[in-house]
């Protein structure tokens, strides 16, 4: 139960927080930005397997809640260092 809230949630209010970002993405129609819209889309998608991934891990799916909470880890790590390239993208947790 646990771990289907925090998926639910998460994945919910990371989406909500992502809305003006991929807002932005959307409205892009020069050809030139494609490029660069696609690198955010893929940005975006790896902020929605967070907390998927989390939950995962509570799960223990598998009885692989370590690969899971390793796996989360690694993306947050990706996403830190990203965040220079893209900006944080509104996202609540990952700003601080």
């Amino acid at each position: 139960m646990l771990a289907w809230m925090v998926g639910v949630i998460g994945t919910i209010t990371t989406a909500i927080s992502l809305i003006p970002a991929v807002a932005v993405i959307a409205s892009v129609n020069g050809v030139s930005s494609l490029g660069f819209a696609a690198v955010l889309l893929v940005v975006s998608a790896m902020y929605l397997f967070v907390p998927i991934l989390i939950a995962l891990a509570i799960a223990n799916t598998g009885r692989r809640w370590w690969l899971w909470l390793t796996i989360a880890l690694a993306v947050i790590v990706l996403l830190l260092v990203a965040r220079f390239a893209v900006g944080s993208l509104g996202v609540y947790w990952i700003t601080f």
